[in-house]
């Protein structure tokens, strides 16, 4: 379901947020407009020092400017920006947002689950694992769950929030609290249904992949037919925007239960060799594109309307059986749907 805002108090005040990423700092930047004592914890190779002096400079910068009182001022120099585990002991809460390695979150809350108090709960910002496939056995399972935000945080108003079997009536309660104080909108999903959203575009991509395999069109055509007609994003500049590997990493285990995963493998194997070509995307400057890219119109190709049809169609099939196995309300995912591929209506309207 989908819950609204509401005035309901959150019982968080101390938020603690691990990995110096996008994600990691998109969610830490948020934050810092709500009433939470935060701790952000970074790599050992991240410059700490010099993001404490930047943080500095920038929240006097807006005391200097007015935008801030010195009250806001001196509730903003609590906060935390370190390196060390250890100062998230006093955190009653825990957003991970460490690249999407198994092994790497894993042994992350371990360590957590021996530092931070035992009532505290623990969250995983993973895009494509299960939060029980990372919580720490014992008593922490029941304190654990999904905390799914999508980047840009502070423009992407929609939080997939994923409960395990295990998950306490009073840790979801809790959770829920926290995301309406932020102002952010929300589904609950279990994990038979989760990661919904990318599921929905992941039908998209391999369709579009498959039609670009088949000759009928190039990848920078059907980029440019995807944002013309569908989406304000193309199929093969999202995933070099996101990272190969990431894309790679997260179709495997999307698709892993699928009883159809054969239908994914051309694509999977596709961005297999990319990877083992060191072509990561943006990041490395080259993926399915090269970048810099050069963006020259190209001819539209002469079965155009057929497959934007074919593409519209995928995308609003996917959304209802998507919709209907997570068991959302039609208006709730016509929302959720609607703030992630940023369109004006959802499929259902």
């Amino acid at each position: 379901m989908m819950l609204r805002d509401t005035n309901s108090k959150s019982n968080i005040q101390k938020v603690g947020i691990v990995g110096q990423g996008k994600m990691g700092s998109g969610i830490f930047n948020y934050l810092l407009d709500f009433n939470f004592d935060l701790v952000w914890v970074c790599s050992s190779n991240a410059d700490t020092d010099k993001l404490n002096k930047q943080f500095v400079k920038k929240i006097k910068r807006l005391l200097n400017a007015g935008i801030i009182d010195h009250q806001r001022f001196d509730w903003l120099m609590r906060t935390s920006i370190t390196p060390n585990l250890d100062d998230l002991q006093y955190c009653d809460l825990i957003i991970e947002a460490v690249p999407e390695i198994p092994e790497l979150k894993k042994g992350l809350f371990l360590q957590l689950d021996q530092i931070v108090q035992p009532e505290a709960i623990f969250t995983s910002n993973s895009s494509s694992i299960h939060p029980s496939e990372l919580s720490p056995p014992g008593n922490r399972s029941g304190l654990f769950a999904g905390l799914h935000f999508f980047y840009p945080v502070p423009l992407k108003n929609i939080v997939e929030f994923t409960l395990t079997a295990n998950t306490t009536i009073n840790t979801t309660a809790t959770v829920e609290s926290f995301l309406e104080s932020i102002h952010r909108r929300f589904i609950i999903l279990d994990e038979q249904s989760s990661f919904m959203l990318n599921k929905i575009f992941l039908d998209v991509q391999n369709e579009a992949f498959m039609i670009v395999q088949t000759g009928h069109c190039s990848q920078f055509q059907m980029d440019q037919l995807v944002r013309k007609y569908l989406f304000p994003f193309g199929v093969f500049d999202f995933c070099d925007s996101v990272g190969i590997d990431t894309m790679l990493a997260s179709i495997r285990n999307y698709t892993r239960g699928y009883p159809h995963k054969e239908h994914f493998s051309a694509l999977i194997s596709a961005l297999q060799r990319l990877v083992n070509e060191g072509k990561f995307g943006v990041k490395s400057q080259e993926g399915f594109f090269k970048y810099p890219i050069k963006e020259i119109p190209a001819e539209e190709p002469v079965n155009t309307a057929e497959i934007v049809e074919h593409l519209r169609q995928t995308w609003l099939t996917s959304s209802k059986q998507f919709t209907a196995r997570a068991h959302i309300p039609i208006d709730d995912a016509n929302y959720a749907i609607r703030e992630y591929f940023d369109l004006p209506k959802g499929p259902f309207e």
